[in-house]
């Protein structure tokens, strides 16, 4: 155990004294910070520049359309819609973003925009609001009145109700544990794609430099990359605490600003269930764990340093499968595949989730799930340690793939 540990560390001081690992670590805080600010900058675009736009029609229609009071436009009740060349020179000048032209029956409507305005354009939000408009005439000619069509308009409420429901997550919270299971998904995404790297540059770097032999003069193969694997789970938890601090020390910054319900966790967790929690994490953990053996075994087909990217690459394709999975799975939970690839290691991560958030699978199903995925890492370490120590002085001029199907065929 002393040689374990002694080579677990040797991994950590490595890798945590490197400042490559810690802009690792802070590469996707500042991707996020930077959607976020993105993302909100686009949301103040679309309400604090909306079009301003002059209506040249019958008064009631204008009327009709300044009282819709729309967040995509804004009708300029002011300029005078009679004098078509002032109108035209307001367009021109940036007064107006746009200039809408309906006639008496709506079955003619022209739009005439700048093309330098940076505001948007309110095509849709017009279309729409012109054909309720319409409707609203064509039902006032046969006699009904406005609140008449808006009951013969009104969408009914479909109250839903499973069978299972006992066992699952409560339907009108769905929709915020689903987005949990997706934000899950991409943090572990995050993550994967890193320690692949360093699985795959920890195993195949010493091999390749023919540095191994000299090692494992010391250390038993087995022991050896029970260390490098250790080591790495030791930087997993160093990571996840440094993102702990973080959190922790961007809720006290925060909390007094007009930001502090960004970190509002409480208020976003309290409506999913401590369960679906947990079996997302534990699902995900395992997830984790199997895929780093698997780029640890994919690692050890490799003979030169340079063939380590193309190893670790193809576990990081196998990884979109089931993210990509996921987003079919949400308009069919219970189609054949999504049933099967649910309880499949390295699957079902990302499709159980989604099956769990639609009440289509029960909280002992998933618990099954993390079961399965739980005894498919641990397989995979042994599958991942008796290949290292198979192919640990098998050197092969040939590219990893190439090896791995050659040992498959017994060539």
């Amino acid at each position: 155990m002393g040689k374990i540990l002694s080579v677990a560390k040797m991994v950590f001081k490595k890798r945590s004294l490197s400042p490559t690992y810690y802009w690792m670590i802070l590469a996707p805080i500042v991707v996020a910070i930077i959607g976020i600010c993105f993302a909100k900058y686009m949301q103040h675009q679309s309400t604090s520049e909306r079009p301003i736009i002059a209506v040249v029609a019958d008064n009631n229609i204008k009327k009709a359309l300044e009282s819709k009071k729309s967040t995509s436009y804004q009708v300029n009740k002011k300029i005078n819609t009679n004098d078509s060349k002032r109108l035209k020179m307001y367009l021109a000048d940036g007064v107006l973003d746009g200039i809408l032209y309906v006639n008496k029956d709506l079955s003619k409507i022209t739009y005439k925009y700048n093309a330098n305005s940076e505001a948007s354009l309110p095509i849709n939000a017009l279309k729409n609001d012109l054909s309720s408009l319409r409707s609203q005439m064509i039902a006032a000619n046969y006699g009904i009145s406005a609140r008449e069509w808006m009951n013969l308009n009104k969408l009914p409420t479909i109250k839903r109700k499973i069978l299972n429901k006992e066992a699952t997550i409560k339907l009108n919270n769905s929709e915020t544990a689903q987005n949990f299971s997706e934000a899950v998904v991409i943090v572990a995404f995050f993550f994967l794609t890193s320690y692949i790297s360093i699985t795959g540059a920890e195993l195949g770097n010493e091999k390749g430099n023919h540095l191994i032999e000299g090692v494992l003069a010391a250390i038993s193969p087995k022991k050896h990359f029970a260390g490098k694997m250790l080591g790495i789970g030791f930087l997993v938890i160093l990571q996840l605490l440094i993102y702990s601090v973080i959190a922790a020390f961007s809720y006290i910054i925060l909390k007094h600003t007009k930001y502090h319900n960004w970190f509002n966790l409480t208020k976003y967790l309290q409506h999913i269930d401590t369960t679906y929690v947990l079996i997302v994490t534990m699902l995900t953990l395992f997830s984790l764990a199997a895929y780093i053996f698997l780029s640890a075994c994919f690692a050890s087909f490799v003979s030169r340093s340079e063939d380590i990217s193309q190893a670790t690459t193809s576990v990081a394709s196998i990884m979109m499968i089931p993210y990509f999975l996921s987003f079919l799975t949400q308009n069919s939970p219970n189609m054949g595949i999504a049933r099967v690839l649910s309880y499949l290691p390295f699957m079902s991560q990302g499709i159980m989730p989604v099956r769990l958030a639609q009440g289509a699978a029960s909280y002992q199903s998933g618990w099954v799930s993390v079961l399965i995925s739980m005894i498919g890492a641990v397989i995979m370490y042994f599958i991942a340690e008796y290949v290292y120590e198979k192919n640990v002085f098998s050197y092969n001029s040939d590219a990893p793939l190439r090896v791995i199907f050659n040992k498959v065929l017994h060539r």
